[in-house]
């Protein structure tokens, strides 16, 4: 009997620990494609065609460019609320199991202001449009 109840209480407490792990951040979670980012004055700094991803689970952010002439990859850690975001950390992973902090200016290229904060205008489960305290403006699509 006690042959099959130790694994059993095993299996059942290994499945609890992974229930913590679900998305916290409702629409907000998954990847998103940047469409179209404009300044203040309305010009375009980016569109698809610049392949900037944006990437967002528990409290972390991931952020990707792809284009021919700049690629990178950075992590950051992430705090959400219903009306805003705040990114900060950016990371890098330098190999052999360790990280690189970065300066907020690495993430200037996808978008990301100096000072993390980004506005959540429009969220939906397909679409969101981001707006940075310097009046840019950023629009995404879910894919």
């Amino acid at each position: 009997m006690y042959r099959y109840l130790i694994p059993l209480c095993l299996i059942l407490l290994s499945l609890t620990g992974c229930f913590d792990k679900k998305d916290c951040n409702g629409d907000l979670d998954g990847m998103w494609q940047l469409l179209e980012w404009r300044d203040a004055q309305g010009v375009v700094r980016a569109n698809k065609d610049s392949m900037v991803y944006y990437s967002f689970q528990l409290q972390m952010a991931k952020f990707d460019k792809r284009s021919q002439s700049e690629r990178f990859s950075i992590k950051s850690s992430l705090e959400v609320s219903p009306q805003s975001l705040r990114i900060y950390n950016p990371i890098v992973y330098v190999g052999n199991g360790h990280d690189s902090i970065q300066s907020m200016a690495s993430l200037a290229p996808a978008g990301v202001p100096a000072d993390g904060l980004m506005h959540i205008h429009t969220l939906t489960s397909s679409r969101m449009v981001l707006t940075t305290t310097q009046a840019d403006t950023l629009w995404f699509r879910k894919y």
